[in-house]
């Protein structure tokens, strides 16, 4: 069950619970003239919208569901036993910001619960293609500074049936973007991409100048099913030469439970 705090280990800040609960931000609304385009129709009719509170809903992919909280990627209940009231209900994906002029000054997402039972917007949109929603949530997610690029690519993840791991792996590799930003679309490359991400995760391990992006990326290694990160990890705990990136390494080798992992630790700990 994803949650309002964030998952951190030797440095690594991958969002675990991306957009649960309110952010407040300061955030540019629509990109810059010439740029608008790209994020749709949805950036121009948030734009248009009065300042205050502008509410929009889309699909959510399969098995993403919530408390108006909290939000689970697998529809499960297993967030019952932390909280009393935790009732996982299915989609769609609710967002609401509060805007002001050409800036947001706050942000709210949540699954499972429906527009009746908070406060009514100052300006619903209703129901919007999830194609588009997260097009235009990747667009601010470029464009967002400090922490909050994560969460925009988080909720853009969330939507259904659009695939967007070419774009989360781009983002990943832009030097350009903030670290956070660059961290979220690793954690959501590797939930999203499957096999397809483990090049990627490589190359970013191999060549990136950000150890905390590195990190993170050998964290989306040890999330590839089927064990597709293995090999990856094994080599940069045996031929790493950063000792920063050799320790997560074989932490995130201890977490797979494969009997080649303790093998590895075995050869390690063995005296000389």
């Amino acid at each position: 069950m994803m949650t309002g705090r964030r998952m951190k280990w030797g440095g690594v800040g991958l969002t675990a619970a991306l957009l649960a609960g309110v952010a407040v931000l300061s955030w540019l609304l629509v990109p810059p003239a010439g740029e608008a385009q790209e994020a749709g129709d949805l950036a121009r009719r948030v734009e248009a919208a009065p300042d205050g509170s502008v509410r929009f809903s889309y699909e959510a992919r399969e098995g993403v569901c919530g408390d108006g909280r909290h939000i689970s990627l697998n529809g499960d209940d297993d967030g019952a036993h932390e909280h009393d009231d935790w009732r996982c209900q299915d989609g769609p994906i609710w967002v609401e910001i509060e805007k002001s002029g050409s800036r947001i000054m706050d942000f709210d997402m949540w699954v499972g619960r429906t527009r009746a039972s908070r406060d009514a917007p100052r300006s619903d949109l209703g129901s919007v293609g999830a194609r588009e929603a997260a097009d235009y949530l990747l667009a601010l997610a470029r464009r967002i500074d400090g922490d909050h690029g994560d969460e925009a690519i988080g909720a853009a993840s969330l939507a259904a049936d659009v695939v967007i791991w070419p774009e989360l792996l781009e983002m990943a590799r832009d030097r350009s973007l903030d670290t956070d930003t660059r961290e979220g679309a690793v954690f959501w490359l590797a939930h999203l991409a499957g096999d397809h991400a483990t090049e990627g995760l490589e190359e970013i391990v191999r060549s990136d100048d950000d150890t905390e992006v590195k990190e993170a990326a050998l964290f989306g290694l040890s999330q590839l099913p089927d064990g597709a990160g293995f090999d990856a990890l094994m080599q940069v705990a045996r031929e790493g030469d950063d000792p920063e990136l050799v320790q997560a390494s074989i932490f995130w080798l201890g977490q797979t439970g494969d009997p080649r992992a303790i093998s590895l630790f075995e050869e390690i700990l063995a005296p000389n």
